[in-house]
């Protein structure tokens, strides 16, 4: 049983899609996938994600241990940065297929929507 969200599933995947569907976590996850990354950075990076969702979504992440938040000191000012876990960097690989299979077999066409 795996529990996302107060939510408990009996399907890994299932419990996986449910943190991968929500807004802006792939994009997260993609953002900081090959470095270390301040907060300010990171919503930068993200246009249109606010703090608040921003904040929201990575404390997810790190609940789930796909995220590492660091905290550090610096001339008495606390300093975090956010960068992947082993857990995390693992889903990359498997981001790239999904990446792969959607360009190979989903229709983009916005003129439709």
């Amino acid at each position: 049983m795996f529990k996302i969200d107060e939510i408990i599933y009996d399907c890994p995947v299932e419990a996986l899609s449910n943190i991968l569907g929500k807004k802006w976590v792939a994009v997260i996850i993609w953002e900081i996938k090959s470095e270390k990354i301040r907060f300010g950075e990171l919503q930068r990076k993200i246009e249109g994600c606010s703090k608040k969702m921003l904040t929201q979504q990575l404390d997810l992440l790190i609940n789930n241990k796909i995220v590492v938040k660091e905290k550090k000191t610096i001339n008495n000012t606390m300093e975090s940065t956010y960068y992947l876990s082993d857990s995390g960097l693992k889903l990359l690989p498997i981001m790239e297929s999904m990446i792969h299979w959607s360009n190979s077999n989903l229709s983009c066409d916005k003129e439709h929507k």
